[in-house]
C-alpha cells in the first residue's frame, strides 16, 4: 500500500476518520468497519466472511496423499516414478500435496534418495539394515573432459552398493554426461536455468557394478569440483557420505592426510567435538549444514597449520535432526553426518 497523502482515508472507505476495527476479506478488500466493536460483533463478522468465502476458505486438514503417490491417483506405479524424475530434473515441478508425497524421507528435499525409496515402494522391497556407507569422489581432468570417479569399494567396513547418483552442475551451456558401463542403469538429464541436472538409477533398484563407477562430462575439463553437487544413495535410499578430491590437488607430504577424523560424541546433545587433519598449511572452513544445504553454523574459519586440530560445535540453538559437518581447505572438501538428539 502506498500513502499518497490524504488518499489514505480512502483505504478504509471511512471518509475522514479511522475506524477502530476493520475486517479484510480473503481478497484483502474491506468487508466491514466499526467503532468500539464487541466480541459478539467481531465473531459475527468473521463467521459471515467465512460463509461468503465458501470453499476457498475451507481447511483440508492437511495432505492425505500417500507417500510416493506423486501424481495423486492413489496408486504407486511407473507414472509416479516418471513424475518424480521430472521434478528432480526441474522440467515439471510438483507442488502442495504432491510435493509432500514426493519427499518420502521427509527431509524437506526431493532428490535421488526419494527416488530410490519410491522404486523400493513400487517393488514392495523391504528396507535392508542401515549401512552408513562411505565413498570417495575424485575429479580428474582428461583433455577437455572431466571424469568423476566414484569408489565405495576402498573400505571393507563402510563399502556399500551404489543405487543412484544425482549431479547438479553449474555451467552456462548444456553438457553431455555419460555413465561408464552399467548398462542396466537408467540415465536422465536436463539443462534449465544454467544448471545441468543428471540422474542415474535402476528401475529395479539393481546396484551399480562393483561398488564403483566413472562418469564422463564431455567438455567439462574447465569445471572445478566446487561447481558440482553430488548426491549418492544406497539401496535403502539413504545418503552415502562422500569425501571429495580433485586430481593433483590433494597433496600429502608427511604423516598427515586431508581428513575429517570424526565427531565425538555422535549422536550428541548439544555439543560435539570435531577433529580433522591437514597435510599442508591451508585456509580452512569448517561448517555445519542442514539437510536442505543451508549453512547453520561456522565452526571455524581461518588459516590452519599442518597436523590434527579439534573444535567444539555447540548446537544448543538448533532443533534435533541430521546435520552435515563440511571441511574445506582450498579445493579439498569432505563431510560427515552429525545427529543432534535433544
Amino acid at each position: 500500500i502506498s500513502d499518497t497523502g490524504y488518499d489514505i482515508w480512502e483505504l478504509f472507505e471511512s471518509q475522514s476518520a479511522f475506524p477502530s476495527t476493520v475486517w479484510l476479506n480473503h481478497e484483502m478488500q474491506v468487508y466491514d468497519q466499526m467503532n468500539n466493536a464487541g466480541s459478539w460483533s467481531i465473531g459475527s463478522r468473521i463467521d459471515q466472511m467465512l460463509e461468503d468465502c465458501g470453499s476457498l476458505c475451507e481447511g483440508d486438514g492437511g495432505c492425505t496423499t500417500a507417500p510416493g503417490d506423486v501424481n495423486e491417483d492413489e496408486t504407486l506405479n511407473i507414472q509416479d516414478l516418471i513424475t518424480m524424475v521430472n521434478h528432480i530434473l526441474g522440467s515439471s515441478l510438483v507442488v502442495d500435496c504432491a510435493l509432500e508425497a514426493a519427499d518420502m524421507n521427509v527431509d524437506g528435499v526431493v532428490n535421488i534418495q526419494d527416488l530410490i525409496s519410491l522404486v523400493n515402494a513400487i517393488l514392495g522391497s523391504a528396507r535392508s539394515a542401515d549401512i552408513n556407507g562411505q565413498a570417495k569422489i575424485e575429479y580428474v581432468t582428461s583433455g577437455q573432459d572431466l571424469i568423476i570417479r566414484v569408489n565405495s569399494n576402498y573400505d571393507l567396513e563402510h563399502g556399500v552398493d551404489i543405487a543412484g547418483i544425482q549431479l547438479s552442475i553449474i555451467n552456462d551451456m548444456p553438457l553431455e554426461i555419460q555413465l561408464k558401463d552399467n548398462s542396466h542403469v537408467n540415465e536422465k538429464s536436463s539443462f534449465i536455468g544454467g544448471i545441468n541436472r543428471y540422474l542415474a538409477y535402476s528401475m529395479f533398484n539393481e546396484p551399480f557394478d562393483g561398488r564403483s563407477t566413472e562418469i564422463l562430462i564431455k567438455s567439462g575439463g574447465n569445471l572445478s569440483m566446487n561447481d558440482i553437487q553430488v548426491i549418492i544413495a544406497d539401496i535403502n535410499g539413504d545418503a552415502i557420505y562422500l569425501s571429495h578430491s580433485q586430481s593433483g590437488q590433494n597433496p600429502q607430504t608427511g604423516p598427515y592426510s586431508f581428513e575429517l577424523k570424526g565427531l565425538y560424541p555422535n549422536p550428541f546433545n548439544p555439543s560435539t567435538q570435531v577433529s580433522f587433519s591437514l597435510p599442508v598449511e591451508s585456509h580452512v572452513e569448517l561448517a555445519a549444514y542442514d539437510l536442505r544445504g543451508h549453512k547453520v553454523a561456522m565452526i571455524f574459519e581461518g588459516a590452519q597449520t599442518v597436523g590434527t586440530h579439534s573444535y567444539t560445535w555447540n548446537a544448543s540453538s538448533l532443533p534435533s535432526g541430521v546435520y552435515y559437518i563440511r571441511l574445506q581447505a582450498g579445493d579439498m572438501v569432505t563431510s560427515q553426518k552429525a545427529l543432534l538428539i535433544k
